[in-house]
């Protein structure tokens, strides 16, 4: 088991006559492995098992992952939740955050696809866009709280600020 902790450290080392001296160079707070796994961030990727070919960046980004592969997590608690999951890009804070196991999902902005846990194939870009959905998948949401209160409705399209973001359940809209 791999376990990823970058620690932020520096030293300064100063003379008897209390100038500084040279600075310590810090670690490299960058992480990887042999699985091709990089991490780094206080606590990104801390649970990895088995998992391939993941990239976080930021605190507790990809926190929860064991096994999943082919994750990019950019952003504080960016994928946060994820376990299993594969695929998935989540960019900006607390995008795809609640995700467990849903795969092939795209995410950027704040809280972008935030309580999406099973849903896969969506795409989401703006804030808060498709924050609500939960297992819906194949929806794409572009614009500020686009799809924001869809949960469980699939194949559905909204471009725009605020696009059907009353809409919760039904399919096949297109705004």
């Amino acid at each position: 088991m791999f376990k990823f902790r970058a620690r932020k450290t520096a030293a300064v080392l100063f003379t008897l006559a209390g100038a500084p001296a040279a600075m310590a160079q810090p670690p490299d707070p960058t992480l990887s492995d042999t699985f091709g796994n990089t991490a780094a961030g206080t606590d990104a990727l801390l649970h990895l098992t088995t998992g391939f070919a993941n990239t976080a960046i930021g605190d507790a980004a990809l926190w929860s992952n064991t096994t999943g592969g082919n994750n990019t997590a950019i952003g504080y608690q960016a994928l946060k939740s994820d376990t299993t999951g594969g695929a998935n890009t989540a960019s900006g804070a607390l995008t795809l955050y609640s995700n467990t196991t849903g795969s092939f999902n795209t995410a950027s902005g704040n809280a972008a696809l935030y309580s999406n846990t099973t849903g896969g194939a969506n795409t989401a870009d703006g804030a808060g866009a498709l924050y609500g959905n939960t297992t819906g998948y194949s929806n794409t949401a572009s614009g500020e709280a686009a799809l924001r209160a869809n949960t469980t409705g699939s194949f559905n399209t909204a471009s725009g600020a605020g696009a059907l973001s009353a809409n919760t359940t039904r399919r096949l809209q297109h705004r």
